[in-house]
């Protein structure tokens, strides 16, 4: 009941811990910036502008629904654990793979160019960070010696210390952050995917931007600590600031140089999961 409960909360927790990272950022730029309810406040407006009927393509109007909910749906397996059973960890990565997926979806469902080139992009990085998280997955779950998320125990990090380093790398990715957000690079592509999209479709798109922040957040200590609660809620925080240091201390990657580097980070993975998995130095 207790984990339901929770994961019912995500949400309200995702949007709270976004609040922060904001402030964060602000103060890291020596701005005062927003105050912690303003993702809040925004997702609030957002839900409550009416649409307007430029788009009749069904797949545009669906992508962000069904982008939130392959992200939503992550939190099933880490780290509440609602659903387990042996390999789980081979679905998440499917449910990761999904809701990258849907954003392409929604950007080149789109009329605006801007929304394309975006996917485009995304479509690039994709080919190299996807492949990585699964290789770190792998190699943490190997490095444990489980076949479920439910069986990590122990520092998997400390056998399969570049896996992590990889793993990190995919988060920044993934979120967005710079200096790999070439994806959603405002001054070059707008809003990115979303950016033809009004009111509802914008709630759902920007909810579950919070929520891929906060299930990284959550997902690196879980990886890197086997599971370890005390290690998850102190390594939420730390995520948070690393990712709010590295939006405003590093620039952005053009897109041939963000491949280059995600394709030097999957080499890393890949060897680091070989070397785990014939058992060398551990």
């Amino acid at each position: 009941m207790i984990e339901w409960l929770v994961f019912l909360a995500v949400p309200f927790i995702a949007i709270i811990l976004d609040g922060a990272y904001r402030i964060v950022v602000a103060r890291m730029q020596n701005r005062q910036g927003p105050p912690l309810l303003q993702t809040f406040y925004d997702l609030d407006k957002l839900w409550g502008k009416k649409p307007f009927a430029l788009q009749a393509d069904p797949f545009f109007r669906a992508a962000p629904l069904l982008y939130f909910i392959a992200t939503y749906a992550m939190f099933l397996f880490v780290p509440i654990g609602l659903v387990g059973f042996n390999y789980d960890f081979i679905f998440l990565i499917y449910l990761t793979i999904l809701g990258s997926a849907f954003y392409v979806l929604a950007g080149v469902s789109s009329d605006s160019p801007y929304s394309i080139v975006a996917s485009m992009r995304e479509m690039i990085l994709m080919v190299c960070y996807e492949i990585t998280l699964a290789l770190g997955i792998f190699t943490m779950i190997i490095a444990s010696g489980a076949t479920a998320f439910s069986g990590l125990v122990g520092n998997p990090v400390l056998v399969a210390p570049f896996a992590g380093l990889a793993l990190i790398v995919v988060v920044l990715t993934e979120t967005h952050t710079t200096p790999f957000d070439t994806a959603s690079a405002e001054t070059e592509v707008l809003a990115g995917a979303e950016t033809e999209y009004p009111g509802k479709g914008l709630f759902f798109v920007e909810l579950t931007r919070a929520l891929i922040k906060l299930f990284y957040a959550v997902l690196l200590p879980f990886m890197f600590f086997g599971g370890n609660i005390v290690a998850i809620v102190v390594g939420v925080p730390v995520v948070y600031f690393l990712l709010a240091y590295s939006k405003v201390t590093t620039p952005r990657y053009r897109v041939d140089q963000a491949w280059w580097v995600l394709f030097v980070v999957l080499l890393v993975a890949m060897a680091e999961f070989v070397r785990v998995s014939l058992g060398v130095f551990v």
